[in-house]
């Protein structure tokens, strides 16, 4: 507590910028028609526009542009958080964008000197000081390499990381609060949601990572002569500053180029949805992104091109055959397996009332029947999950919501290609292979020999074990701790009502005999411990109906 404190008054500025930001949309639901104009003109956005004609969604996303970088990269997280936030909060989140002013070129030129050592024009043979686009990290130059090839160089702005690690240190404040003092945010662990957010956030400010994610693609797409991403430089590339090929193609969102081009979309969207079930479930290692402005079509034939490798998702046997069992058990109509399934993956409250639970999975599963053997909307099918997850208060792990995300976000792609792309079919497909390598005989081997050195240690390590557990008893030495969570206030109430019954029966037969000293007959020290028996009695009584 002292040391969030601490950081609050190490940023006294930024935090009242937040305060001032946060207060201008949230109190915007009191502005209304009726409102004085003086008042409501001092809740508009910076195009002028009235907060208050904005729904609550809209407000949260404004708000977050508002603040820079670090909430809008949280806000982008958050919008793959469903289960936690609701599809429609999450929804507006997922087109928070920053509109971050490009850095001078001087500046853009002291950046790559000291992160390179040499100034741009004696790295590359052409260097564009205007920059072709800015975001909320870094900004983009075009360059041409000393050997005639065409690159792009993503320069991070200035003074970012410090902006960054304050807000982070500010989150993290606040997220302790939340978490010790409503036991409804403590659910979803916010301390752990901020951790996960400033490890991903400090990666994607160390171009580094990137730099890696586009060569980790390269080697597993290789032999694919139709998937490639961009060759990336390490020799021209930095913690703050990356070089890598400037893809020669468009973005699918450009339809009109789509069709000048004359790109067959169903056969483009079948190469897209193709290659990133191969990174999930072939590699394993995933680009997290995929929405349409990421994906482009190379010429010839075309290829497919992906952009924006800084944000990647891993996934382990574990997760891939847990994925694999909800989706087989949602396609075969399985209740009972599909209850199992969903809270095996997800953290489960201890009052979780399983047969509600059952019975609205049950109304999921009956909901979407009719369109499980094809056309079956994935995004709708997921939000509807993620409703009964949230009603029911589990929690689902950060690699497989992510996951979840990424196969909803492909769907959406793939059918802006061909609006009758049908995404169950690939991952019927995959899931069957999946499926076949679980079982194979290599893999039922590679368990078989698992298991065997765990029990093996096991048993190498239990005599010994129960020598020293059955030595520390004969010497009195053996100390079990038993701990019992939310049993304290109850306890500490009923201590409280004790001693209140005791003040009022001790007060009232003193009242009852009259012990001195006495006024008209009345004990005085009888009748105040009444009354103070009563006063606490009666606070005791709001306590309880107050909890």
């Amino acid at each position: 507590m002292i040391s969030g404190v601490s950081n609050f008054r190490g940023n006294v500025r930024r935090v009242d910028e937040i305060i001032r930001v946060l207060a201008k949309y949230g109190l915007a639901d009191w502005v209304s028609d009726s409102t004085p104009g003086f008042i409501r003109r001092r809740f508009v956005t910076a195009e002028g526009a009235a907060v208050g004609d904005f729904p609550v969604e809209v407000r949260i996303r404004l708000a977050l542009t508002e603040l820079g970088t670090t909430f809008i990269k949280l806000g982008q997280m958050m919008s793959t958080r469903a289960d936690m936030v609701g599809p429609e909060l999450a929804e507006e989140l997922a087109s928070l964008q920053a509109d971050t002013p490009a850095d001078p070129p001087d500046v853009v030129r002291a950046t790559i000197q000291a992160e390179l050592g040499y100034p741009p024009e004696e790295l590359f043979a052409w260097f564009e000081p205007t920059a072709l686009a800015s975001a909320s990290v870094g900004q983009v130059h075009a360059a041409r390499l000393f050997d005639g090839t065409e690159v792009v160089v993503k320069v991070q702005h200035a003074g970012i990381e410090e902006k960054v690690r304050s807000d982070l240190s500010l989150m993290a404040t606040v997220a302790g609060l939340a978490e010790s003092n409503s036991k409804e945010l403590a659910r979803y662990r916010p301390s752990d949601t901020v951790d996960e957010f400033a490890r991903s956030l400090m990666r994607e400010l160390n171009f580094h990572t990137e730099l890696n994610n586009l060569l980790h693609f390269a080697h597993n797409f290789a032999d694919n002569p139709r998937v490639h991403l961009p060759t990336a430089y390490p020799e021209l590339s930095s913690r703050r500053v990356l070089t890598m090929e400037r893809l020669d193609g468009f973005s699918i969102a450009d339809s009109a180029r789509m069709d000048a081009a004359g790109v067959d979309r169903l056969a483009f969207a079948n190469l897209f949805a193709n290659t990133m079930m191969q990174m999930i479930f072939r590699d394993g290692f995933y680009h997290a992104d995929p929405h349409p402005g990421n994906i482009f079509a190379l010429p010839p034939e075309p290829r497919l091109g992906m952009l924006d490798c800084g944000k990647v998702g891993r996934v382990d046997e574990q997760t891939r055959d847990d994925f694999i069992g909800i989706v087989a058990s949602f396609l075969s109509a399985d209740v009972e397996s599909l209850t199992d399934q969903l809270i095996e993956l997800c953290e489960v409250p201890i009052d979780l009332n399983r047969s509600a639970y059952r019975s609205d999975v049950a109304d999921f599963v009956g909901e979407f029947r009719d369109t499980m053997g094809g056309n079956l909307d994935i995004g709708a099918a997921f939000e509807s999950m993620f409703a009964i997850i949230r009603k029911h208060h589990l929690v689902v792990p950060p690699r497989v919501n992510m996951l979840l995300l990424v196969i909803v976000q492909t769907e959406g792609t793939a059918r802006q290609l061909d609006p009758e792309f049908d995404l169950t079919a690939t991952l019927k497909s995959y899931g069957t292979d999946l499926l076949k390598r679980r079982f194979s005989p290599q893999q039922l081997q590679r368990e078989a020999v698992r298991s065997f050195r765990d029990w093996s240690r096991l048993l190498k390590a239990l005599p010994r074990e129960t020598v020293n557990l059955l030595e520390r008893t004969q010497r009195g030495e053996l100390q079990i701790h038993v701990q019992q969570h939310g049993m304290q206030r109850p306890l500490d109430r009923l201590t409280y009502g004790i001693v209140v019954a005791a003040i009022l029966l001790g007060s009232a037969l003193m009242w009852a005999f009259a012990a001195p000293p006495v006024i008209f007959g009345i004990s005085i020290i009888g009748a105040l411990g009444v009354a103070l028996g009563l006063a606490l009695a009666a606070h005791l009584l709001y306590l309880v109906w107050r909890a």
